[in-house]
């Protein structure tokens, strides 16, 4: 009989017979927290893992009542292959919690977004013990925050398609230092302080594990943050993560904030207009080569602004990133097509050692 069995495998091997079809992973993506809106932010992301590796995708979350501590459902993870954790500052009934202990403890992969960081209020070793975080509070919210790859992780997987350096609209978590066992994948910095760690791998208990502090709905979207947590899934279900084939620059369009690396590449290869819209008094003390001044806070900024052309693509700075939001707001209502705002302003700028001139 064994010599049977063995004839016939050679000889389906032989033939080239394909193997059964993986099984798709059952994903579960739970929401239970409401200062970033993950309640709008990770169904658009449960679609497109349904579309990316035709997963069953079970998604999950808080009643609208922030008085309400229940997640309803939570067996679901009993069975999933990944989960996709979004939760801030919940006490959840024992029974419920329950369902993530005997996940964590499973060997499965987990993925933390953001407050994940913080989620239970009934379990806060979770933070330490399973996500390899620790969490003390967030630098303040006017801070821009600059993300970028740190040196020795740009090979990582994850990070494949992800931009070196980019804005962040969300305030900078703070996490450092991160207990052993962590290995750093992006760094975040705001000006006058230390970098943080913003996204790391660990291994617990065999579970391969990702935690990033980004997630604000604003980056929900964008290609750097969409494709980390693509790859992110990849890494955490064992699949390989392709490199991305070299593309044409895209022309810029619609309103971003970038960092510095972006923003002096679009500066020097593609010259675009520098708006510079600090005070005058502020502009000489030290601009960009050929920048025009413009102050947002002076009343004649809009007509002045209606003498551009609304076509063309635009930079913009102020100092610290919170003034040319402002002008980059105004100049979407009045109708500018492309505008490219340096989140870090031109104190990051100077931090990053590039020139100015007076």
């Amino acid at each position: 009989m064994k010599a049977v069995l063995s004839s016939f495998l050679f000889v389906g091997l032989s033939l080239g017979l394909a193997a059964a079809p993986a099984k798709a992973p059952t994903i579960v993506l739970v929401s239970g927290e409401f200062e970033y809106k993950s309640a709008e932010t990770l169904p658009v992301l449960k679609g497109k893992l349904e579309a990316q590796f035709g997963a069953k995708c079970v998604y999950l979350a808080r009643p609208a009542d922030p008085k309400t501590q229940t997640i309803a459902g939570l067996e679901a993870l009993d069975t999933a292959d990944l989960a996709i954790i979004y939760i801030r500052r919940m006490t959840l009934p024992e029974e419920q919690l329950a369902h993530f202990k005997k996940f964590a403890a499973s060997g499965k992969p987990i993925i933390g977004l953001r407050t994940a960081s913080h989620a239970f209020e009934n379990w806060k070793e979770w933070d330490r013990e399973v996500l390899g975080g620790n969490y003390q509070n967030h630098h303040n919210n006017k801070l821009a925050t600059t993300v970028r790859v740190a040196p020795d992780a740009a090979n990582h997987p994850i990070l494949q398609g992800v931009a070196k350096e980019f804005a962040s609209p969300g305030s900078l978590y703070r996490n450092d230092p991160l207990p052993p066992g962590a290995t750093v994948l992006l760094t975040g910095s705001v000006e006058g302080k230390p970098a943080e760690p913003v996204a790391w791998t660990r291994s617990h208990d065999g579970a391969a594990v990702f935690y990033t502090s980004l997630g604000h709905p604003g980056e929900f979207g964008t290609e750097s943050f969409d494709r980390l947590m693509l790859n992110a899934v990849k890494w955490a279900l064992a699949q390989p993560v392709k490199p991305l084939a070299a593309a044409a620059p895209a022309e810029p369009t619609g309103f971003q904030r970038v960092g510095v690396a972006e923003f002096e590449k679009l500066w020097q290869e593609q010259k675009y207009t520098v708006i510079d819209v600090r005070t005058a008094d502020e502009f000489k003390t030290g601009h960009l080569r050929g920048a025009v001044n413009l102050d947002v806070l002076e009343d004649s900024f809009e007509k002045k602004l209606a003498a551009l052309d609304k076509s063309k693509t635009y930079l913009i700075h102020c100092a610290a990133g919170r003034r040319s939001a402002n002008a980059a707001d105004e100049m979407k209502k009045l109708g500018f097509k492309s505008v490219i705002d340096l989140a870090p302003g031109l104190n990051g700028w100077k931090a990053a050692g590039k020139p100015v001139e007076k």
